[in-house]
């Protein structure tokens, strides 16, 4: 397979750095400001690129849609940054514009590929929790003094704010998890950086029986990542993402599993730790080339598909609708 990445920002690189290290031939990198890597043909533009099989595609959302079509109007498939599109019909319209590639595109939820994440689906769907009753999400960014000069707090280039922006991803994780939810409700905090954008969001949503929570924050000021999982027989606490964000712990525990054994319920619990090294880039990408050179799926999670991808649009514009989104009247 021959590689461009398009998009050399912190998620470009660190992308083109995990192509090299699976042993992708890269054949360029595509980005106007910014400095290319170490042997690798680096273009302003990506009229410029030699012939290449498939297309990585990593830049501010505003941009993103316009490059995806040009690579697939060419007959290639790409593996795109989250969100796909900026809105739900984008989304659904780069999906179909996919359809007619030969191979698959996907999209960049690289959290389905974290090993706490990966081990916890991996035993809901085993059945070991029991039947779903709660999802709860928190995720939160500390943030720079100079936060609000960059794009991501732009909603020009941005498209929203918080719930856009890294909220997608646990969208797609609830999915996951509840196929089924569906938003009952959603409050947005806006003020602090000054761009409009919603900085702060706390949502609810339901699928059945199972209760899930989304806590969402650019104004936490201390990188924070945990997800809970309860079900009937037991329960799954993830902490930490790597980096800056601590650790990747998970911890299961059985329902009243104090009563047998005597001790706190918190000493009883199965507890794994990851270390602080975060690969689920590389991970991602490897089940992706596994797709685009048409080999059997790796067992363990799968890379977000199109039309996986408009699932999650679509669930981000319900939210939308209730919280509003800047720039528009709610």
């Amino acid at each position: 397979m021959r590689i461009v990445v398009i998009g050399l920002g912190l998620i470009g690189r660190q992308r083109a750095e995990a192509a090299r290290r699976l042993g992708v031939e890269l054949v360029a990198t595509v980005d106007p400001a910014a400095e290319g890597l170490a042997g690798v043909t680096h273009l302003p533009a990506l009229d410029h690129a030699p012939e290449y099989d498939a297309a990585i595609v990593a830049v501010p959302h505003h941009l993103a849609g316009d490059l995806v079509r040009r690579v697939l109007r060419a007959g290639a498939p790409v593996l795109v940054e989250k969100p796909l599109g900026l809105t739900a019909p984008e989304a659904r319209e780069l999906a179909d514009a996919a359809d007619a590639v030969d191979r698959p595109s996907f999209v960049g939820y690289n959290y389905r590929f974290l090993p706490t994440v990966r081990e916890v689906l991996r035993r809901v769907a085993a059945g070991e929790l029991g039947a779903l009753r709660s999802v709860d999400f928190v995720l939160g960014h500390g943030g720079n003094p100079g936060s609000a000069e960059g794009w991501k707090l732009d909603p020009a280039r941005a498209g929203g704010g918080v719930l856009l922006d890294p909220g997608v991803h646990l969208l797609d994780l609830l999915l996951r998890l509840a196929p089924g939810a569906r938003p009952g409700g959603a409050v947005a905090g806006r003020g602090f950086w000054g761009t409009g954008i919603e900085e702060d969001v706390a949502a609810v949503f339901a699928d059945g029986d199972v209760v899930a929570s989304l806590r969402l924050s650019h104004v936490r000021w201390v990188n924070t990542f945990r997800i809970e999982v309860s079900g009937e027989e037991g329960y799954a606490i993830i902490e930490g993402r790597g980096g800056t964000y601590g650790a990747q712990t998970v911890r299961f525990g059985r329902r009243w599993a104090w009563r047998d054994s005597g001790a706190a319920q918190r000493d009883t619990e199965e507890v794994h730790d990851f270390g602080s090294e975060n690969v689920s880039l590389d991970a991602e990408l490897e089940a992706v080339l596994r797709a685009w050179r048409g080999e059997p799926a790796a067992p363990g999670p799968t890379p977000c598909t199109m039309d996986e991808a408009v699932a999650v649009a679509e669930l981000c514009d319900e939210l939308y609708a209730l919280i509003g989104r800047a720039g528009t009247t709610r």
